[in-house]
């Protein structure tokens, strides 16, 4: 069982280009794959839904988020609400079934910053032919 973990920056490369399928290249041929600074709806990643993109570049694993800050995104369009999340956090990608998963809120850094975004750990169980696997 081949599994990876990756820090995809938000979708950015070593060059400064944002772009989630060269990311998603990188881990393709893993079984279970641990992502960090995954995000939802955040301009500098064009409002992407990132966990949403990623599965469908990598469509043959099932898939958990866990955002570990999470804020209002909505906005109004032609009159209507549009209810919409911003986040940040973790994703976990598995061929195997993900039975279960919980997200586990790490300690806050001190900040003088008005936003101070919180990491977490997100464990999960995966359903193996040898038995389950649980992983932070």
């Amino acid at each position: 069982m081949k599994l990876v973990s990756y820090n995809i920056q938000y979708g950015f490369g070593g060059d400064g280009r944002y772009d989630l399928s060269r990311a998603a290249r990188i881990v393709a041929g893993a079984d279970i794959i641990a992502l960090q600074e995954v995000e939802r709806h955040w301009q500098r990643s064009n409002f992407d839904d990132q966990p949403e993109l990623l599965s469908r570049l990598l469509p043959e694993h099932h898939w958990v988020y866990g955002p570990a800050f999470d804020m209002d995104a909505s906005e109004r369009r032609d009159g209507r609400l549009v209810n919409r999340r911003r986040q940040f956090g973790t994703m976990l990608l598995s061929k195997l079934p993900i039975v279960w998963s919980r997200l586990h809120a790490l300690p806050m850094r001190r900040t003088q910053r008005p936003l101070n975004t919180r990491n977490a750990a997100l464990e999960c169980m995966i359903r193996t032919p040898a038995g389950p696997v649980r992983g932070l």
